[in-house]
């Protein structure tokens, strides 16, 4: 319970986005290379859903955080830095968007160590947080981090609830249906009116239970499509205007995980 003199607590809503341009593609082997930067060919997440994201987080006036594959940091840099040069807090994805749970505990460290050297090396400045591609961890996984600098881990965890791994990374957990993927990627896909039904009612719970929310979405998922990407702006707005709710980053949320540990 809260002290008489202290604010009641409020619940955290927390929007996050993965992937850059083709890093899955090549990763998956359904790609060779990168794709030219302009013209008809280029890739429409880089070309199109980024620009899209990045304003509309601009016009709400909302920090971020992406979690992005290390393979940009080589490829796109100027991509990679743009995002943390328009204030967004940056992650790690892997490297080429490797399904995490299967590599073994060497492949792993070097992937890495890798795409977190070539993101630094892109933004100027080391990332904190970790995604698993996939959505999952391995039992080596949060080793690697620590010995790496991370702060925290936001793959799935224990439904949503935030907790302090053992060894001290704080887990922002996610959930499937906050996935934009999720519902639109399935072999009949949800309609935006669906998932804007779905995603605002999630976010009314966690306002309620003053609990957190956290949002999944991808540039060649929401980005490039105006009916989804109409979706993300009412939830932004429908956090924004909630006085019951705070938005925060990933590495906000993971601080405070941390800081309510050592209490």
């Amino acid at each position: 319970m809260s002290g008489p003199d202290e604010a009641p607590p409020r619940a955290t809503a927390c929007f996050t986005f993965d992937n850059m341009g083709e890093a899955a593609e090549v990763g998956a082997g359904t790609l060779r290379g990168a794709r030219p930067l302009g013209g008809p060919d280029a890739d429409p997440s880089l070309a199109i859903g980024y620009p899209r994201l990045l304003e509309l987080l601009d016009r709400h006036g909302m920090r971020a955080t992406f979690f992005l594959e290390g393979w940009n940091g080589e490829h796109h840099p100027e991509a990679v830095r743009r995002v943390v040069e328009r204030g967004h807090e940056l992650g790690m994805h892997g490297h080429l968007h490797e399904t995490w749970s299967e590599l073994d505990p060497a492949r792993e460290a070097r992937l890495a160590e890798r795409a977190t050297r070539a993101l630094e090396d892109a933004a100027g400045l080391r990332p904190r947080g970790f995604r698993a591609p996939g959505g999952r961890r391995t039992a080596s996984t949060g080793t690697i981090l620590r010995r790496l600098g991370y702060a925290y881990d936001a793959s799935l965890g224990d439904g949503m609830r935030p907790v302090l791994l053992p060894g001290g990374l704080a887990q922002v957990p996610f959930v499937w249906p906050g996935v934009d993927g999720f519902h639109y990627l399935r072999r009949e896909p949800a309609s935006p009116a669906e998932v804007r039904a779905r995603w605002l009612a999630a976010l009314e719970r966690a306002a309620e239970r003053r609990g957190l929310f956290v949002l999944v979405c991808h540039a060649h998922v929401t980005g490039v499509d105006p009916g989804r990407l109409a979706v993300l702006d009412a939830v932004l707005a429908a956090a924004r205007g909630d006085p019951r709710i705070d938005v925060r980053t990933a590495g906000e949320v993971a601080a405070s995980i941390a800081a309510a540990a050592e209490r």
